[in-house]
């Protein structure tokens, strides 16, 4: 067994990096197929039961880079840590900037290509803006971790969650239905608007919190209540909703919604109390280390082969049953993004840096 890593987290990374695939192989016809039919509704499922997969990592990376016993050094952090982001998230920026270039065929001349790589690069990659956010995250981090890790640190972590919840989780949710004079309430409630960092930020502590204390039987029961009720209760809602409002609606399950909250929050207890109990043996708990400490790349490159598969007809209208074809689709992504990850890994000196 790797004794530097965790079994159950490790367990816990691979699940959410599923997820993450899980949403992205149920959204290839969440736009193009018809609100009312059994494809849409499917595709809706996989994105509501899924959406665990965000916050969890967010928890995850908390419940590490938070840990009391962590000496933090200024330099170890910005020349390792966030330098390997950073680095990672500037060669799969460039690469699917020329995949997506190359693609469509627009390649006259290389002026206009590098023209078009740079507008490319200039915004995230739709599954890539997670690294400037985690980026963010670990430059606050010594911050964050003077203040759980003090003599009060409970009760200043209690009260971080409790702004988390009124200034982030609570509008986000309202904001979700209509209601009289909702502008008006919504511009009060946004008085204060945190950015994405200082959001995510709240996940951040919410995992060392859950990883750090106990929390009473009574109350983790109702975390699994409320997030189980709450995510089947999102799920029917976009259902309902978006036929009435003739466009596609994934707000009630966003990762900043009470559901997105208490189903993250459900997941990652899960897994740490109940999953951290089974007894692996030393050789399987060094393949779960293994793949785990694959889930970094194979969440970078999976957007690839999703396409790839995609224009193969690989997808998840493949077959006349969708329920089935989404799990065969993220089967087919999940094995060759980890395979990919596994060649890159043996490419000296890049394989370190950018998976």
């Amino acid at each position: 067994m790797n004794k530097k890593r965790i079994t159950w987290i490790e367990l816990l990374r691979i699940a959410a990096c599923i997820g993450v695939i899980g949403i992205h192989a149920g959204s290839q016809h969440f736009r193009d197929t018809a609100l009312d039919s059994g494809v849409w509704r499917v595709s809706n499922f996989y994105h509501g039961i899924f959406r665990f997969a965000v916050a969890v990592f967010v928890m995850i990376s908390g419940t590490l880079y938070l840990d009391s016993k962590r000496n933090w050094s200024l330099k170890k952090l910005w020349r390792k840590n966030i330098l390997q982001i950073a680095a990672a998230y500037a060669f799969w920026q460039f690469f699917y900037a020329v995949y997506r270039i190359v693609v469509a065929g627009n390649t006259e001349g290389p002026v206009l290509f590098l023209k078009k790589v740079l507008i490319y690069c200039s915004s995230s990659y739709f599954h890539l803006w997670y690294l400037p956010m985690l980026a963010g995250l670990l430059a606050v981090t010594p911050l964050l971790w003077e203040i759980v890790n003090c003599e009060r640190g409970k009760k200043w972590e209690e009260y971080l969650l409790l702004l988390f919840l009124i200034f982030k989780i609570l509008p986000y949710t309202m904001n979700c239905f209509s209601f009289p004079l909702k502008e008006y309430v919504m511009d009060l409630m946004y008085t204060v608007q945190p950015g994405m960092v200082v959001d995510y930020a709240g996940y951040f502590v919410l995992g060392h919190y859950l990883s750090h204390y106990e929390i009473p039987k009574r109350m983790e029961k109702t975390v699994y209540i409320l997030g189980v009720a709450l995510i089947i209760t999102a799920i029917l809602l976009c259902q309902i909703m978006s036929p009435r409002e003739g466009r596609e609606i994934q707000a009630y399950y966003e990762n900043f919604t009470l559901a997105g909250f208490f189903w993250g929050s459900a997941v990652f207890l899960f897994f740490k109390n109940y999953v951290s109990r089974i007894q692996w043996t030393e050789k399987q708990e060094e393949v779960i280390c293994r793949l785990g400490s694959y889930t970094f790349g194979i969440y970078l490159i999976h957007a690839f082969f999703r396409d790839i598969l995609h224009r193969a007809g690989v997808d998840s209208m493949m077959i006349g049953i969708t329920f089935i074809a989404i799990p065969m689709v993220m089967i087919c992504i999940f094995v060759l993004s980890c395979i990919g990850v596994i060649l890159i890994k043996k490419i000296p000196v890049l394989g370190k840096w950018i998976v």
